[in-house]
């Protein structure tokens, strides 16, 4: 493909806000271990990395059960649960998006970049936090089976779902394995570490974010050749 036509080729930026830019691996711990209260099953920080992190919530829930010697008689109900729970703690989570986010977000949209944002928190709400960004940003829930990261077929699946070429998109991820899904999906790759997920394999991204803030432009641009 030659410069002139790629140049006119829609670019993306797919970005896991729930784990990127909300505390979600913090949240996500603190929903799950309250549920996880009525089955006798018990969670922390060290448990939820050894048996959880790198598997879909169902065999990271078996796994985990298993190693504690208990059933679940409804793994799927409890799952739900969770993911209720998770919901409405992002929700109510929005007011402390970083502004040093909501301007990284305003410049990409600046220079003509699509900007999906998944999450599980409520669309509306997220929305609401860039209420002059036009058509050129979408939020969508997460549909990920994996636990506290995206696969590489959600990544995917984003890109196609939204008119996206993989190889012209850029992913915000917060977590090492959703590093892993985004390089498998052929995307550039930009990571914020959380601490509860900081001895993870990050290898393989192109930028490692500190701080939210709008220099992060420049990298989007670079990353994107435009």
């Amino acid at each position: 493909m030659s410069d002139s036509i790629e140049k006119r080729v829609q670019r993306g930026m797919i970005v896991e806000f729930d784990y990127a830019v909300l505390p979600g691996h913090q949240l996500l711990l603190d929903a799950c271990k309250e549920q996880f209260k009525a089955h006798e099953l018990e969670l922390d920080a060290t448990l939820m990395a050894r048996y959880m992190f790198g598997k879909s919530f169902t065999r990271g829930l078996n796994t985990l059960a298993a190693q504690q010697e208990k059933m679940v008689e409804d793994p799927m109900a409890l799952i739900t649960a969770c993911n209720a729970a998770l919901s409405k703690e992002l929700t109510a989570a929005l007011p402390s998006v970083p502004e040093g986010f909501l301007a990284f977000v305003r410049g990409v949209l600046g220079k003509g970049v699509k900007v999906v944002i998944i999450s599980r928190a409520n669309a509306d709400a997220v929305r609401a936090l860039f209420p002059d960004a036009g058509e050129k940003l979408v939020v969508q829930t997460d549909t990920s089976s994996g636990f506290g990261f995206l696969g590489w077929d959600v990544w995917r699946r984003a890109a196609r779902k939204n008119e996206l070429r993989e190889r012209l998109c850029v992913a915000v991820t917060g977590s090492g394995f959703s590093v892993k899904g985004v390089l498998m999906s052929s995307m550039g790759a930009m990571y914020k570490e959380n601490p509860l997920v900081a001895y993870q394999d990050f290898s393989g991204g192109d930028v490692a974010i500190r701080d939210f803030d709008v220099s992060l432009v420049k990298d989007v641009a670079r990353i994107l050749r435009i």
